[in-house]
């Protein structure tokens, strides 16, 4: 992995990292607030010894000294001095349990000697301090003397007087803090990396590049479910999700050239990733290129082509693969383009014996020979085996793998199965989320440029433009009056066709006119495929 995929993956884990920084840090706090505190104090004693006559002597009083001191350093703690330190205080511990509390170091080449004390509070360890230096200067001098007298020659005195301790012992809070809060972002990146190694989902291309060979079309950024298509075609046109369909298309009639049918089965690995979407919307694209288009709903046990459109589901596929009408009868045409649908219609109870029949190989010949492009909206290939079935009739196999669903598992299993198929086998990646990197570009807005309205053409006086130059003037009116009604009619272009409902509460005889105009509009279906696809294709 490189220092990219190493920010990527922080970068997915931001909130777990901030937590655990957040996390850390309290902790920190809590346990500098929790722990007991203690204060210090120092005095310092300052060992001596009588005048010496002469610089020898003083040399070698210097060295008898420091070599006094190493004795004295072990003597401060020592009951001698200790008990006497107890009853002064009033202090209610023991000799060995005040020792933990008091020490004596000395550096070396030095004839200072550090009491340090630690109490509990800042006075407490100024006064233990002090008095530990008094008795063991009292200590010191007694046993220096000779038979009881002060005749010693070593002096001992107070160079610096214990201070009251302003802040207790130990790290200050925000040290606390601070290395509870590197700690905390250790163990998030540790879990951050863990996450990674042990995460199965499909989060970028690299991913499903590690399992596959097959070649990527495109990828699809996520967009909200208020998108489908249940009335007008998108008015929106310049969106990334349209630019992203509109790459689909063009890089599937690039791979499509050895295709050896136009029949394209849209599917994936498992339900919820987004091929009926991406198969709807790539059906209207490719209508929208000039092409006619035949999309046709093979789902026959979840069903969701008609919902998403907004058309009748009550004939479909299973009314034509049971012998009960014509599949010319039961194409809905959707919009001003060449795209006609073929719903799932009723359910069965044996949708794969459906699938399996001569009568689906027979209509799927004739829808292929009829349209330019037949696209089947198939199942999911893990839960069933129809999209298996109906991939061998397929000149290509479009499979369907969204981001932050599918695993890896799941992607390499679903493939495998479809390799046994031996049709060509493209990859879409579905709901990308904007900003993702494996989008390349399409969060970019290039929208088109606002056109500057042309005013209208007025008429002068009659004295001032000949009889031509009206002429020209009223042809060019009447020209740009056409243009209107042109992009009047576009505007509406993509209407679809429903069928006639009847409105609740309306009598028999709004049921008898809905019935009537129910049979006017099949008769005008049955017309309609008749002049589309003649009867020569009716079998």
């Amino acid at each position: 992995m490189s220092i990219v995929d190493y920010v990527r993956i922080l970068r997915k884990n931001a909130v777990l990292l901030l937590v655990m920084i957040t996390v850390g840090g309290l902790c920190a706090g809590a346990a500098f607030l929790l722990q007991s505190r203690e204060y210090t104090s120092q005095t310092e004693l300052f060992v001596s010894t009588v005048e010496a006559a002469n610089p020898d002597q003083k040399q070698i009083a210097s060295a008898f000294v420091q070599e006094r001191l190493r004795t004295y350093v072990d003597l401060a703690n020592s009951r001698k001095v200790l008990e006497p330190v107890i009853r002064e205080l009033s202090l209610d511990f023991t000799p060995e349990e005040l020792a933990d509390k008091v020490s004596a170091s000395s550096d070396h080449g030095t004839v200072l000697l550090t009491v340090d004390a630690t109490a509990a509070s800042p006075g407490q360890a100024a006064l233990l301090s002090e008095s530990v230096a008094n008795n063991l200067t009292k200590t010191i001098t007694d046993l220096e003397s000779r038979h009881g007298k002060a005749q010693s020659g070593i002096r001992l005195a107070v160079a610096n007087d214990a201070i009251v301790p302003v802040s207790p012992d130990g790290p200050a809070w925000w040290l606390y803090v601070t290395i509870g809060m590197l700690l905390g972002a250790s163990l998030g990146i540790a879990g951050a990396l863990f996450r990674s190694a042990v995460d199965s989902k499909i989060r970028e291309i690299s991913g499903i590049r590690e399992i596959t060979n097959a070649p990527i079309l495109g990828s699809l950024p996520m967009h909200s479910d208020s998108s489908s298509r249940t009335g007008v075609p998108a008015l929106r046109q310049d969106t990334p999700y349209d630019e992203a369909i509109r790459r689909l298309r063009t890089n599937l009639r690039f791979v499509r050239v050895e295709d050896s049918s136009n029949i394209l089965a849209v599917t994936s690995s498992i339900p919820s990733e987004g091929k009926t979407s991406t198969c709807i919307e790539l059906a209207v694209s490719l209508a929208q290129s000039g092409q006619r288009v035949a999309l046709v709903d093979v789902d026959l046990r979840q069903p969701a082509v008609a919902d998403r459109l907004g058309l009748e589901n009550s004939a479909g596929l299973t009314t034509a693969l049971v012998g009960a009408a014509d599949v010319h009868d039961l194409l809905q045409p959707w919009g001003q383009d060449e795209l006609y649908v073929l719903t799932a219609g009723d359910s069965v109870a044996n949708p794969v014996e459906l699938i399996e029949s001569r009568a689906m190989a027979k209509l799927m010949a004739v829808l292929g020979n009829d349209f330019d492009t037949v696209l089947l909206d198939c199942p999911p290939v893990l839960p069933v085996t129809d999209g298996l079935l109906l991939a061998k009739s397929a000149g290509r196999i479009v499979h369907v793998v969204a981001v932050n669903q599918a695993s890896r598992n799941e992607l390499d299993e679903a493939l495998q199965d479809l390799s046994v198929v031996d049709t060509p086998l493209s990859l879409v990646v579905n709901k990308v989320p904007l900003g993702h990197a494996d989008l390349n570009g399409y969060t970019v807005s290039y929208t088109s440029a606002p056109q500057e309205r042309t005013a209208e053409p007025q008429l002068v006086p009659s004295g001032g433009r000949s009889g031509h130059e009206h002429t020209i003037l009223a042809e060019r009116t009447a020209s740009g009056s056409w243009m209107s009604d042109q992009l009047g009619s576009e505007s509406t272009a993509h209407i679809p066709r429903r069928w006639p409902v009847t409105e609740p509460g309306s009598g028999r005889q709004q049921d008898a006119t809905a019935d009537k105009r129910s049979a006017t509009l099949a008769r005008r279906l049955g017309k309609r495929a008749k002049r589309r696809f003649g009867p020569e294709h009716r079998s």
